[in-house]
């Protein structure tokens, strides 16, 4: 009965159908999709007369979808995007008057260092390209850059999922950080005094592996973490206020925590840099916009040598 019946489907329906998934309500989707609410419901309509299913049914803020449409929304999605991304390598794009939609899944921390200067540009050229920054778990990353929910991730560890397009934008070292008049401060920090203290750490991806204890693990050290958050903006409140310890890379000090108010030594013992990496679905390649991107980031981040372009 569907095949028979996909002879009537269009475009414009799909396009429905994944606007009140999207937004569990057909009214937000009419908004969406910039036409009248009675629009939306006709097009419902159809698709449940294709379908034979009611695909969507009244729920306590909306609509909920059922569980034919939870298994259609994932070919549909893929479906517009490749179309989407097909037509997109034969567009003209020009960033200083297109409205498009960037899209990346980024930390807060990415936002200040990575994010901050491609706004930058943008605001130098005039530019009316639209940025949005929706920070995913990393089980979505693959998904959400694949249906084109996001354009770009940015993430300080490689991905368990390859296939993904790649390019390491930079490396920071780390260094211990504290409040100023911290009495560790007095003499050299060693490592025996970098264990005795306690320590606050940052990290919204709890299960990726953490630099700083992988490498004192290596060592045979453990250090005291006895406080841990997600989010970088109460950093300084915290160190200002306690005699915690931070080990972080030095980018984080000079956009996170107020100049003055710290003191930033080196750590007492070795680890690698953090490496932060932009990664893309390869099917988003030969987009003019996706490119222009990658172009402006490869400006504001240039590499120390070449060839860190590649695939996983």
């Amino acid at each position: 009965m569907v095949l028979r019946n996909l002879a009537k489907l269009d475009l414009n329906l799909l396009h429905v159908f994944e606007a009140v998934y999207a937004e569990a309500s057909i009214t937000r989707a009419a908004e969406t999709l910039n036409v009248t609410q009675p629009a939306v419901s006709n097009s419902l309509a159809r698709l449940r007369d294709i379908f034979g299913d009611q695909l969507f049914v009244r729920a306590r803020q909306g609509v909920a979808p059922t569980p034919l449409a939870e298994t259609l929304i994932g070919p549909v999605r893929e479906a517009l995007t490749a179309l989407d991304r097909t037509l997109a390598r034969h567009e003209r794009f020009d960033p200083v008057v297109s409205e498009r939609v960037v899209c990346f899944s980024m930390s807060d921390y990415a936002e200040a260092v990575v994010l901050a200067p491609f706004v930058g540009v943008l605001n130098r050229l005039g530019s009316t390209l639209s940025v949005r920054n929706h920070f995913m778990s990393e089980r979505s990353l693959f998904s959400g850059l694949a249906s084109g929910e996001i354009d770009f991730a940015v993430e300080s560890h490689p991905l368990a999922e390859p296939g993904f397009g790649q390019r390491l934008l930079f490396s920071d070292e780390f260094v211990c950080v504290m409040r100023k008049d911290h009495p560790a401060l007095a003499g050299p920090l060693t490592i025996e005094r970098y264990l005795a203290l306690k320590h606050l750490h940052i990290s919204n991806r709890p299960r990726v592996a953490n630099l700083v204890d992988g490498a004192l693990a290596r060592l045979r050290h453990k250090r005291q973490v006895t406080v841990h958050v997600e989010h970088c903006l109460a950093a300084g409140a915290i160190l200002s206020s306690s005699d915690l310890c931070l080990t972080i890379p030095t980018s984080f000090v000079r956009h996170f925590l107020g100049a003055g108010a710290f003191t930033a030594v080196p750590r007492p013992f070795r680890m690698p840099p953090l490496q932060t990496w932009l990664y893309w679905h390869p099917s988003s390649e030969g987009s003019p916009a996706h490119d222009w991107v990658r172009n402006v980031l490869d400006d504001c981040f240039p590499l120390p040598v070449a060839g860190q372009d590649h695939f996983g």
